[in-house]
C-alpha cells in the first residue's frame, strides 16, 4: 500500500478518494426507491428521522450534528411533524426548547425503509466474490474505527 508521505500529503490523497468514493457508493449501493415506504419523504427527511432515532434532540441540536443551517431543518422537521412521523414537545427543565423525537409511526417507517435498503444492499453484495466481501468488510471496519477518532 502507497502511503504519502507527509499529512498534508495524506489528507488530501483521503479527501481525493472521498469524493471518488462516496458517489459510487451512493450510486452502485443506494439508487434505490422507497417512496412507497417513505411517502415521498426525501433524503433529508430519512437522515433526520435516522438521528432521532437515536436520541430525541432540538432543532437546533440537529441542524449542528447534521451541518446543515437551521433554516433548512426547520422546514423539514414541519413536514415530518404535519406526516405524524416526529412530535414536538416541550422541554420540562426549560420551557423555551422544545425537543424533537420520532413517533411510533416514524420508528415503523424508519424500520421498514432501513429494511427495505439493507434487502436492497443485499441483493447488490450478493454478486461479489467471497475475497471481495471480506475485503470491503474490513476495510469499513477499518473507516469505522478511524472516523470515530476524528474530532467533532
Amino acid at each position: 500500500m502507497n502511503h504519502p508521505a507527509s499529512t498534508d500529503a495524506a489528507i488530501d490523497s483521503i479527501l481525493k478518494d472521498l469524493l471518488l468514493v462516496l458517489p459510487v457508493f451512493r450510486k452502485k449501493l443506494l439508487p434505490m426507491d422507497v417512496s412507497m415506504v417513505t411517502g415521498n419523504l426525501g433524503r433529508l427527511h430519512l437522515a433526520v428521522m435516522g438521528m432521532l432515532s437515536e436520541q430525541g434532540q432540538t432543532a437546533t441540536e440537529l441542524a449542528r450534528t447534521m451541518a446543515l443551517p437551521k433554516s433548512q431543518m426547520t422546514p423539514a422537521v414541519a413536514q415530518l411533524v404535519e406526516r405524524g412521523v416526529v412530535e414536538r414537545q416541550v422541554d420540562a427543565r426549560d420551557r423555551r426548547l422544545v425537543n424533537l423525537s420520532l413517533t411510533a409511526h416514524g420508528r415503523v417507517l424508519l424500520e421498514e425503509m432501513r429494511r427495505q435498503v439493507e434487502e436492497h444492499i443485499r441483493g447488490k453484495l450478493s454478486g461479489l466474490a467471497p475475497e471481495d466481501l471480506y475485503r470491503l468488510s474490513d476495510a469499513l471496519a477499518t473507516i469505522r474505527e478511524v472516523v470515530s477518532r476524528v474530532q467533532g
